[in-house]
C-alpha cells in the first residue's frame, strides 16, 4: 500500500535498477558473455552516477523542506502564544517585561501598555520566588486595577534566549471566582468566645438581688450589642458565663480595639461602687466547631490563669492577650485549696518517688516552696528530692541554714543528672514558682516523666507546661509559698512542719511581698499566721536576708544613678556582671518604688549572654504586660525579662519603647 504521507522527493527507486543491472552482470560473467558484462558495467556506472546526483538533489530538497516545515511550526507556535486564550508574558531580571501576548494585553489598560517592569503593574510581585526556583506556581497574584486574581505558572528559559540573563515564561491562570469564594468562606467562618464574669460571686455578696440582676442584665446587653454588630449571638449558659459566636471577619477589628467590651463592662458600677470584670477566651481558625470550642476553653483558662479582666485569642500556633490591666481578684473561698491538697496527696501516694524543682536562678520563694513540698512528700512516706544545680547569691543564706539543719535536707538536694537517673515510670515531678518549661531548673526532666504537678502564682503566659496531671495557678496569691502553706493546712492528715520548713515558707512569702508591702491579701496573713503557729520565727527569717556591706553600697550606687522618665517611671542599671547582681537589681527596684511619685521601677543588669530587667510596680500599673512586650513575664507588681544583647543602651531603648507602648495603649482606653 502506497504511503501517501511520504513526500515524493523522499522516495528512492534507483536501488531497483542497480539491483537488476548487478544481477545481469553476474549472469553474463557466468555465461562467459564478457562483452555484455562490460556494457552492463558501464550502464551500472551511469546509473550509479545518476543515483548519486539524485541523492545530492534529494538532500538539498530535504533541507529546504525541513526549513519550510520549521518555519511553519514556529509561525504556528508564535501565533498560538500570541492568540492564546491564556495570558502569557516573558519576564527577565528585575521584573523586566520582554514580551506579552494579546490576552495579557487585555489585562492592562492603555495607560500601562508601555510598562517595562512587572512591579510597575503589580506591586510586590514575588520576583524572589522566580529566582529561587526554576519552575512552579505563584498563587493568588492580584491585579488591583481589575480586581482579578491569578495563579501564575512559570518556568525558566535557557539563559540568553532574551538578553544576556535568565528569563521566565509566565502563564496567568485566572482564579478570581475561587479566591472570592475563599475570602467569603474565611470571612463567614464561625468564631467561638467563652465569656465569664470574674468576680461575680464576690460582688454578689455585696449587692442586693435587684442590683445584682440589673448589673448582670447590663453585661448581657453589652455582649448582645457586640454580637449583633458581628452577625452573631450570645447565649448565657450559667449565672455568670456566656457563649458568643460571630463571624471571623469581625475578629480583626475586635482585636484592633483591644476587646473594648472589657472596658465598657468595667464602667458598670453598682450602688456600692463595685464593678464587674470579664475574662474572654476566643478560639479562631480551627478545623471544626469542636476544635473551636477547645481553643476557646483553653484561651479562657489562660485568661483566668493570668488574673482575669482580659481577653485571650487562641489560634493553632499563637496566643494573643488583650487587657489585663487590673489586679487579680483574691478569691475568698478555700474550696480549691482543699481540692488541690486532696488530689496532690493521692498523686504522691501513687508515685514511686518525688522530684521537686523551681525555676532557673532560684529565689527564696521557689526554694521555700520546694522545702514545703518536701515536707508534704516526706509525710506521705516518700523519698523526695529537690533539683537545684547552682546556689546563687539569693539562696546562699538559706542553703547555709540548710547545712546546719538535719542532714537529710542537704542530702535531698540533687543535680539534673542525678534526677534523670532516678526517673522511672511512676516518678512524680512537682514544678513550683514557674509554669514555663524553658524556665525550669531541668527542662529535660519534663520530657522523661508522665506525672507532673504544677504550682505557681504567676500570671499565665503563652509558654506553658501543657501535660500537667494537676495544675494550681492562682495569680491572686502573693507567692508560691502561700499556696504551699495552704496545701499543707488542708492535707487530710495534719503535717507537723519543722521550724526550718516553716521559716523557709515564711521567707518565700516575705521576699515576694517585699515584707508584706505588695500583693498582700487576707489569705497571705492567714498563711503567715499558720506558719508562725508552726514555729516560724520572724527574726530568724530576717537573718536569711542579711547582706554584706558591699551589697548595700551597690544598692546605693544604683539608686544614685537612677533617672525618672515619663513622669512616674524610675530606671537604673548595673553594668558589671557579678554573682549577686540580679538579687541586688531586684532589691534596688523595690527601693526605687519608695521615691515619691514613682509608680513603676526598672533595673537593668548585665549577665553573661543577656541583659536582665527587674520590674516592680506600686499596683496601679501592670509591669507584667510591659515585660511581655520584651518576651518576659511575671505578675502585676513584679516581673522580669531577658533581652539578648550586651549593649546596655540598646536594652534601655527597648525598655523605653515597651513602656511608651504600654502607656499609649492605656491612654487610648
Amino acid at each position: 500500500m502506497e504511503n501517501k504521507n511520504t513526500p515524493k522527493f523522499l522516495k528512492d527507486d534507483s536501488i531497483i535498477y542497480l539491483t537488476v543491472i548487478i544481477v545481469l552482470i553476474v549472469i553474463f560473467l557466468i555465461e562467459g558473455m564478457y562483452i555484455y558484462a562490460g556494457i552492463s558495467s558501464l550502464i551500472l556506472m551511469g546509473v550509479a552516477g545518476l543515483a548519486l546526483k539524485r541523492q545530492i538533489q534529494r538532500e538539498k530538497e530535504l533541507k529546504n523542506y525541513i526549513i519550510n516545515y520549521t518555519k511553519n511550526i514556529e509561525n504556528l507556535s508564535v501565533n498560538s502564544f500570541y492568540y492564546s486564550p491564556l495570558p502569557i508574558s516573558i519576564i527577565g531580571p528585575m521584573g523586566k517585561i520582554f514580551w506579552f501576548n494579546n490576552k495579557f494585553k487585555e489585562l492592562i489598560d492603555e495607560e500601562n501598555e508601555n510598562i517595562e517592569f512587572i512591579n510597575d503593574f503589580i506591586q510586590n510581585f514575588p520576583l524572589k520566588t522566580l529566582e529561587d526556583y526554576k519552575e512552579g506556581i505563584l498563587s493568588n497574584i492580584e491585579i488591583v486595577e481589575t480586581g482579578k486574581t491569578f495563579n501564575v505558572m512559570y518556568y525558566k528559559l535557557e539563559e540568553g534566549r532574551f538578553g544576556d540573563s535568565v528569563s521566565y515564561v509566565c502563564y496567568w491562570n485566572e482564579n478570581t471566582a475561587f479566591a472570592n469564594l475563599k475570602i467569603k468562606y474565611n470571612d463567614e467562618r464561625p468564631i467561638v468566645s467563652l465569656i465569664q464574669i470574674d468576680n461575680y460571686d464576690e460582688i454578689s455578696e455585696k449587692l442586693d438581688k435587684g442590683e445584682k440582676a440589673a448589673m448582670t442584665a447590663e453585661v448581657e446587653k453589652i455582649l448582645n450589642r457586640y454580637a449583633s454588630e458581628m452577625n452573631g449571638f450570645v447565649m448565657r449558659y450559667d449565672t455568670s458565663k456566656f457563649l458568643m459566636m460571630f463571624e471571623n471577619k469581625f475578629l480583626e477589628n475586635l482585636e484592633a480595639n483591644k476587646f473594648s467590651m472589657l472596658e465598657e463592662v468595667k464602667c458598670l458600677k453598682g450602688g456600692t461602687d463595685f464593678n464587674f470584670t470579664l475574662s474572654i477566651g476566643t478560639g479562631a481558625l480551627a478545623k471544626n466547631l469542636t476544635q473551636h470550642l477547645e481553643y476557646a476553653k483553653g484561651a479562657l483558662d489562660v485568661a483566668l490563669g493570668r488574673g482575669g479582666d482580659q481577653a485571650v485569642v487562641k489560634r493553632m500556633n499563637s496566643v494573643k492577650f488583650y487587657g489585663g490591666k487590673s489586679k487579680a481578684v483574691e478569691k475568698r473561698t478555700k474550696v480549691k485549696a482543699r481540692i488541690i491538697s486532696y488530689a496532690l496527696r493521692q498523686i504522691i501516694d501513687q508515685s514511686s518517688n518525688v522530684l521537686i524543682m523551681g525555676h532557673r536562678v532560684g529565689d527564696m520563694d521557689s526554694l521555700g516552696a520546694s522545702i514545703g513540698l518536701y515536707a508534704i512528700a516526706k509525710s506521705r512516706g516518700k523519698k523526695p528530692y529537690i533539683v537545684l544545680n547552682t546556689v546563687n547569691y539569693a539562696l546562699k543564706n538559706m542553703y547555709e541554714r540548710m547545712k546546719k539543719e538535719d542532714s537529710h535536707y542537704i542530702e535531698s538536694v540533687i543535680s539534673t543528672e542525678a534526677a534523670l537517673n532516678l526517673v522511672d515510670q511512676n516518678t512524680l515531678v512537682v514544678v513550683v514558682d514557674t509554669h514555663r518549661p524553658s524556665y525550669t531548673e531541668a527542662p529535660e526532666l519534663l520530657q522523661k516523666v508522665d506525672k507532673i504537678v504544677l504550682i505557681d502564682h504567676h500570671r499565665r503566659s503563652e509558654e506553658y507546661i501543657e501535660n500537667a496531671l494537676l495544675d494550681y495557678i492562682e495569680p491572686y496569691a502573693s507567692s508560691t509559698c502561700e499556696l504551699v502553706s495552704e496545701i499543707v493546712q488542708y492535707m487530710e492528715e495534719h503535717i507537723k512542719l519543722t521550724k526550718f520548713e516553716a521559716d523557709s515558707l515564711l521567707a518565700g512569702i516575705v521576699v515576694d511581698t517585699n515584707s508584706f508591702t505588695f500583693k498582700t491579701g487576707v489569705r497571705t496573713f492567714e498563711a503567715a499566721s499558720f506558719l508562725r503557729r508552726n514555729g516560724a520565727d520572724t527574726v530568724d527569717v530576717k537573718e536569711l536576708f542579711n547582706e554584706s556591706l558591699d551589697s548595700m553600697k551597690k544598692k546605693t550606687e544604683i539608686i544614685e544613678r537612677s533617672e525618672i522618665i515619663l513622669d512616674d517611671v524610675a530606671v537604673s542599671y548595673i553594668d558589671e556582671n557579678s554573682e549577686n547582681s540580679n538579687v541586688i537589681a531586684a532589691q534596688s527596684a523595690d527601693e526605687l518604688l519608695t521615691i515619691k511619685g514613682v509608680k513603676m521601677s526598672f533595673v537593668l543588669v548585665r549577665n553573661e549572654d543577656y541583659i536582665n530587667i527587674s520590674a516592680r510596680s506600686s499596683g496601679t500599673v501592670n509591669v507584667q504586660v510591659i515585660m511581655e512586650y520584651l518576651g518576659g513575664g511575671g505578675h502585676l507588681n513584679m516581673a522580669g525579662a531577658q533581652i539578648p544583647t550586651q549593649d546596655m543602651e540598646e536594652a534601655k531603648n527597648k525598655l523605653y519603647e515597651a513602656i511608651s507602648h504600654y502607656k499609649k495603649e492605656s491612654n487610648d482606653k
